[in-house]
């Protein structure tokens, strides 16, 4: 089950602050199979929380910067043409932003269904595009695998600490 895998690679990779947004299952939190294979992120699954919208996800979270996640090479889909940038090098950027105004930067990283990817609706919500480069041939990615790329390339420019 793809939500165990993603709640399982926050824990791991340091990051605990869980949002669905119209999850197919609305009871997904609180299924005995989800909650036995959070394995050790039972934590992140209880803090989690359930939104109807993105806007309302978005909003209550505080962000700051919402980036959409997605394949810039889309195999299966006619899409709007958009600008991604990688994840390494914007995570960077972001830091030395962040550490020349000294202000703390919150920051949503927004990941689309298993199947279908982010709505173009929701893509045009999100202050940038990121994509994982990969073979511009075959781009795809699991969810889970994505996501866990994007963690670590995010844990690598903001380093380890018992506050992350």
């Amino acid at each position: 089950m793809i939500l165990t895998q993603y709640i399982s690679f926050r824990k791991t990779m340091g990051f605990n602050d869980l949002a669905l947004v119209s999850p197919v299952d609305p009871k997904v939190l609180n299924r005995h199979k989800v909650i036995q294979r959070a394995s050790g992120a039972k934590d992140v699954l209880q803090n989690a929380n359930i939104y109807q919208t993105l806007e309302e996800a978005i909003h209550d979270h505080g962000s700051t910067i919402i980036c959409g996640t997605g394949m810039p090479t889309d195999m299966y889909q006619k899409r709007i043409k958009r600008d991604y940038e990688e994840p390494r090098k914007f995570f960077d950027n972001l830091l030395q932003r962040q550490q020349s105004n000294e202000q703390d930067i919150r920051l949503a990283l927004i990941f689309g269904c298993e199947d279908k990817g982010m709505l173009d609706s929701d893509m045009d919500k999100c202050n940038t595009m990121l994509g994982i480069p990969t073979n511009p041939t075959f781009g795809s990615l699991n969810l889970s695998s994505a996501v866990q790329l994007f963690a670590y390339d995010l844990r690598m420019q903001i380093g380890w600490s018992e506050e992350s």
